[in-house]
């Protein structure tokens, strides 16, 4: 019997859940009796086999037999045992009609060393998770964050009015800006719908407000400025909700959101950024489309990038993941 195992290559980092094994065999005599291709963990746990097989016109060549006998092969090995070690021993082996199993080849493989079941959405790739997966389970919502994003404090200290001066967090989740702006010498103030997150706010004794989704319950003019902070693309009506945010407010308005521009640069990668599978997002904002929201209601409006990612274009650019504009009264 002649045979190779073509993939994954030597050296190839594998990762131990999503093995692509491809080869050859040949039989010779016995070539129309294989029945098989099993593929086994460290000579021990099976991970996969096939019993498709189809021509391959370079063995076919080599062998120099008839090009349309069947001897190669292609399947999806998972090895869940392994997962967590560096490397691991992949043998194929061959079985026939009548229950006999040859060895084809062996090969060390080196290994990832990371369990991706235990990351954002790792269920996907538990093969112990055989469930149809629907719209409800992909596009889901998670917590509010707990701490505050550096770049994003960078450009608050940068464009914000100088302290002392009074802010209102739109949309402020669990309060993660209040204590370094706080700190700075801002007087902070939070509005925020969720009860879960407002009784955090009450623990963490935090100055807040619970709003309605639609007003808020603050007077107008009562700020020197607002922050609102991946919330725009939550909101219905972000029209109304602009000009609400307007009436509170004397100076300026900074507004982050996710930057869908990111879709056609990172298109080559087949990538989206990942905040965007989130379920309750209704709007998706480009530079263009965020000026002119902003700018219904404000006299300036510059829009800026920042969070930058290690994904780049196709021909190496970088792009950033979030949207920032400043919105001057």
């Amino acid at each position: 019997m002649q045979g190779a195992l073509d993939l994954p290559a030597v050296g190839e980092l594998t990762d131990p859940l999503t093995i692509r094994v491809e080869g050859w065999v040949y039989g010779a005599q016995r070539h129309s009796e294989i029945v098989a291709v099993e593929a086994v963990a460290n000579d021990i746990v099976p991970i996969g086999e096939t019993k498709l097989f189809f021509p391959r016109s370079d063995v076919s060549a080599a062998l120099r037999i008839d090009p349309q006998v069947p001897t190669g092969f292609a399947l999806l090995a998972t090895a869940p045992d392994v997962v967590g070690t560096h490397e691991a021993t992949l043998t194929l082996r061959v079985r026939f009609r009548d229950g006999v199993v040859t060895t084809l080849a062996s090969r060390k493989l080196s290994l990832t060393g990371q369990d991706y079941r235990r990351g954002d959405w790792g269920i996907l790739i538990d093969p112990a998770f055989p469930h149809l997966v629907r719209r409800e389970h992909m596009y889901n919502t998670g917590p509010s964050l707990d701490a505050p994003s550096a770049d994003l404090l960078h450009l608050l200290a940068r464009y914000l009015p100088p302290a002392p001066a009074s802010i209102v967090d739109i949309g402020c989740g669990r309060g993660p800006y209040a204590p370094p702006l706080r700190a700075a010498g801002y007087e902070w103030f939070g509005v925020e719908v969720k009860p879960d997150d407002c009784a955090i706010l009450e623990e963490k004794e935090l100055p807040h407000a619970r709003g309605d989704g639609t007003s808020l319950p603050c007077e107008a003019g009562a700020f020197d400025a607002a922050i609102c902070v991946e919330v725009l693309e939550h909101i219905a009506d972000p029209w109304s909700f602009v000009a609400e945010a307007r009436r509170v407010i004397r100076r300026r308005l900074i507004v982050s959101v996710p930057n869908l521009e990111a879709v056609p640069y990172w298109r080559s990668h087949l990538a989206v950024p990942w905040h965007l599978l989130e379920a309750d997002h209704k709007n998706f904002f480009s530079r263009a489309s965020l000026r002119e929201l902003l700018g219904k209601h404000f006299s300036a409006v510059e829009v800026l990038s920042y969070g930058r990612t290690s994904l780049r274009t196709a021909e190496g650019a970088a792009i950033d993941y979030h949207l920032l504009a400043v919105a001057t009264v």
